[in-house]
């Protein structure tokens, strides 16, 4: 089985992905890891997948699982599998303020460790050019039957629920509560910032308009205040240069036990 994670940028995207591979291995399934000589990515994560990829990655996984992460556009061809069946796939989307809030947060970390992706993002909305194209990924690839849609608030805050939905899609009957405990501090949880639910009131009036009516379509489409907690969980602790090398080293260790690499496989 093949499963893609599509998600827009700080979509909780990365935790959705780790939650489907958690799924999996909780159910003893054979989980696949693909190995990406110079990168220091820990998950399948490629900007773009291709019919010919996915075909590659199904002669290179002998009947493994393989969890594959993407931001990126969705090839037609894909598309077709995924409608047909033959491929499942999920797709993340948050509350465009929030985002753009999100990867302002990013882009001040970035400048600080001198890093280069959202060095350029200084205040939320800088992120508009950015959110416009994931946008129109985003309408791609839910538009495709048999894409099961996830909103930011239901990964983070209705998280065991969310798990439940991913294995049903999966064919899975899982204990929630068990895949969800190696996360429950948030220490392994890759690419999550503050972690905080309707972070969009902490943005001044003139600019929450600019994004709501931008994106009027989506906020009709979606309640992006539907499933907020009742007592807010308290934010993730700040974390440095360090702290982000520890917690990427953890993961790494986990993986790796738990997933079976599968080689290296070019997406071209």
């Amino acid at each position: 089985m093949i499963y893609i994670c599509y998600g827009v940028t700080k979509s909780a995207s990365t935790f959705l992905y780790q939650l489907t591979e958690e799924i999996l291995v909780v159910s003893g399934r054979s989980c696949g890891r693909i190995r990406q000589p110079g990168s220091a990515k820990l998950e399948n994560y490629f900007d773009r997948i291709s019919p010919a990829f996915l075909d590659r990655i199904t002669a290179a996984a002998r009947g493994r699982d393989v969890v594959l992460k993407t931001h990126g556009p969705l090839d037609p061809g894909v598309g077709e599998r995924i409608a047909s069946g033959a491929v499942k796939a999920s797709a993340s989307i948050r509350d465009p303020r929030e985002m753009a809030m999100s990867m302002a947060d990013n882009g001040a970390r970035a400048r600080k460790l001198g890093l280069l992706p959202f060095a350029e993002i200084h205040t939320p909305a800088d992120a508009i050019h950015s959110l416009d194209v994931q946008m129109d990924y985003f309408a791609a690839w839910s538009s495709v039957p048999g894409v099961e849609l996830f909103t930011y608030n239901e990964i983070c805050f209705s998280t065991e629920a969310a798990i439940r939905r991913v294995a049903a899609h999966l064919g899975l009957t899982v204990n929630a509560a068990a895949v969800l405990t190696p996360f429950r501090d948030g220490s392994i949880i890759g690419q999550f910032n503050v972690g905080k639910p309707q972070r969009y009131r902490e943005m001044d009036a003139p600019t929450q308009a600019l994004f709501l009516e931008r994106y009027a379509d989506l906020y009709a489409r979606f309640d992006f205040d539907a499933a907020v907690p009742e007592a807010p969980p308290p934010a993730l602790k700040p974390r440095g240069a360090l702290g982000h090398r520890i917690e990427s080293t953890r993961r790494y260790l986990r993986r790796a036990f738990l997933t079976r690499s599968i080689g290296i496989v070019s997406p071209y």
